[in-house]
């Protein structure tokens, strides 16, 4: 009987151990990858992006830095009490002028601080944790009423996803990737005045994961990043 007890504390414990690993085998990855990368540099982009469906369509907004169709939303912003975990975590602001404003959670660290970097975002401590604010001005060229806006859309939070580290060309150096997705309910006679703008459109889901679209008998390209509003 005493034999019995333990072989199925055993396999507990197995089953138990497996299953934390199964759920937990990306962050597992990240922090493998994290030790590879001691002392190297990684960029850091903390962004969220909104999902935005009229008849089955998703509206994307043309991009104001790269000539592509991207989904609606932006990066956060810390605030000022962050400033002792940026310098705990050596983090830099990214030196990249043609995409950092001041304030964006888009920073350079060294691998041997991302996870630490990584439980400090999901605290959502000293950043912002609204997402109305780019709703707000990614939406403006359609000169959509704020207050309309803010009483009349629903929003719900859908899913994170944090990309694998790899290399970024563009940066030259490592980049880790996370992204909130959340869906936005807009009233339909609201989106019909948005899609009166050309600056946005409505594709459907086949387009985005081939990643382009045809507008005006062109083809358009369509960000990686819509990916996730599917």
């Amino acid at each position: 009987m005493i034999q019995d007890i333990i072989i199925n504390l055993i396999v507990a414990f197995i089953t138990y151990l497996a299953a934390t690993i199964f759920h937990n085998r990306l962050r597992i990855k990240i922090w493998l990858q994290s030790l590879l990368r001691w002392n190297k540099n990684i960029r850091l982009s903390c962004a969220y992006l909104f999902q935005i469906k009229k008849d089955g369509k998703y509206l994307l907004i043309k991009g104001n830095r790269i000539e592509q169709y991207q989904p609606v939303g932006g990066v956060y912003k810390y605030y000022n009490s962050f400033n002792e975990v940026k310098s705990k975590l050596e983090l830099k602001n990214e030196p990249e002028s043609r995409f950092y404003e001041n304030g964006d959670l888009r920073l350079v660290t060294k691998g041997k601080y991302l996870v630490k970097f990584l439980d400090w975002f999901d605290t959502k401590k000293n950043r912002e944790i609204t997402v109305i604010r780019e709703l707000i001005e990614e939406l403006q060229p359609a000169e959509i009423s704020v207050e309309k806006l803010i009483k009349n859309v629903q929003i719900e939070y859908l899913k994170t996803i944090k990309e694998e580290i790899k290399f970024s060309h563009y940066f030259q150096m490592d980049e880790q990737k996370i992204f909130n997705i959340y869906e936005a309910k807009i009233p339909s006679d609201m989106l019909d005045t948005i899609l009166n703008n050309d600056k946005y459109c409505l594709v459907e889901a086949e387009e985005i994961e081939r990643l382009c679209c045809t507008r005006d008998g062109l083809s358009k390209k369509i960000s990686e990043t819509a990916k996730y509003i599917i």
